[in-house]
């Protein structure tokens, strides 16, 4: 397993939560893709550049698989799946696909150094939503 999901794994058994029958890789990857598209975003303010169709895509593949995660929560939701907080739940699972493409338009849109660090804390930020994802659903 790679070393994130196991960090995530910790965390979540460590406040007693199950990770349970969410799609583990599907999670995995997108904590990854959001700190690896924060680590792109940070080179192009290094560089000064703004973000240009690669990760704009790299964002757009990225909240295909947010959606993903969020229609296979809600569906749990409406299963037999046991889950602490069906609110929080739902919530955390409609709200993480709602900050990346924020973040991207902003970035888009002003053309600043400061923009594209916007784009860093919206992919920091999907990552802690996914991470609590996972808690809330244990």
């Amino acid at each position: 397993m790679p070393i994130s999901y196991l960090w995530v794994a910790a965390q979540a058994a460590s406040l007693g939560c199950d990770t349970g029958p969410m799609i583990e890789p599907l999670q995995t990857i997108l904590i990854g893709a959001s700190l690896l598209l924060a680590v792109v975003a940070g080179v192009y303010v290094v560089l000064d550049r703004t973000p240009d169709n690669f990760v704009v895509g790299f964002a757009v593949v990225l909240e295909i698989g947010l959606l993903v995660q969020a229609v296979v929560g809600i569906v749990q939701v409406f299963g037999d799946a046991e889950i602490a907080s069906r609110v929080n739940f739902v919530g955390y699972l409609l709200g993480t696909p709602l900050i990346l493409p924020l973040g991207v338009l902003w970035s888009l849109s002003e053309r600043s150094r400061g923009a594209t660090g916007v784009l860093i804390v919206s992919a920091l930020t999907t990552a802690f939503l996914i991470v609590r994802v996972i808690q809330v659903h244990g």
